[in-house]
């Protein structure tokens, strides 16, 4: 009986460090196989691996997101619900959280923090740029099969500045409130945290595209002189009671 439950201790142990030694290659197939996120330079172990470069594909675009390093969850392979700790990391540009998928193709993303330059928002008016820093903090977030289950969290846009083709206009600081809407839309609860515009409203915007915008504003008077409000305001909108602007339209 001994020499059984020493054999099999060993089998046990051989088991075990051939699955610690699973090369990082595997994990990096697993996370790459639907083409959305590609990587190289991959080295470590399945449990704990590391990627020189990644770079994500959303909407058609790549972008780079730097190194990448993840730690999975031993634990959460039982449940059939594998997680990793993942970091990226790129000048101004940091992604940490705790991501999950399971076999029902659902994914889920909780306390993550990102932090990315303001200018890699695309598909902006022609000549239009922004700049600033976005942070967000997801508590959490659930995907399935491009449908949005969950979310809870805030994002914030600092040192927010525009460009309108001729300048650039200092706009202060913004911040929203993240939400899931019951059709699975993504609703921005937004608001101003400082500067010459004082905005608050909703902004709802759905996988499949576009944008729904209905907030309310006011801007300082040295504002609106300098950007000549009083030309372009009146075609997009509406004025209300308070002396407040109101802006209703889809994008």
């Amino acid at each position: 009986m001994s020499k059984i439950y020493w054999i099999l201790l060993a089998v046990i142990l051989w088991l075990a460090f051939v699955i610690v030694q699973v090369p990082a290659s595997w994990g990096g197939y697993m996370m790459t196989r639907n083409g959305a996120l590609a990587l190289t330079g991959i080295s470590g172990t399945v449990w704990h691996g590391r990627a020189s470069m990644a770079s994500v594909k959303i909407d058609g675009r790549d972008y780079s997101l730097g190194e990448l390093s993840w730690d999975l969850h031993p634990l959460s392979l039982l449940s059939l619900s594998p997680c990793a700790d993942i970091r990226t990391n790129l000048e101004r540009q940091q992604v940490s959280g705790t991501a999950c998928a399971n076999l029902n193709n659902k994914l889920t993303l909780r306390d993550a923090d990102i932090s990315v330059p303001a200018s890699l928002v695309k598909d902006l008016p022609e000549k239009v740029e922004i700049s600033g820093q976005l942070s967000a903090h997801i508590q959490q977030l659930e995907l399935k099969q491009q449908q949005l289950l969950a979310l809870t969290g805030n994002v914030s846009w600092s040192a927010a500045r525009l460009n309108n083709g001729q300048r650039w206009l200092n706009l202060g600081a913004f911040a929203a409130e993240l939400s899931a809407t019951e059709d699975g839309a993504i609703l921005a609860d937004v608001f101003s945290l400082e500067g010459p515009i004082d905005l608050k409203g909703n902004v709802t915007m759905p996988l499949t595209g576009g944008v729904n915008i209905d907030v309310d504003f006011t801007m300082t008077d040295s504002f609106s002189r300098d950007v000549q409000a009083s030309q372009w305001l009146p075609m997009v909108a509406t004025p209300l009671d308070n002396g407040r602007q109101q802006i209703q339209m889809q994008l």
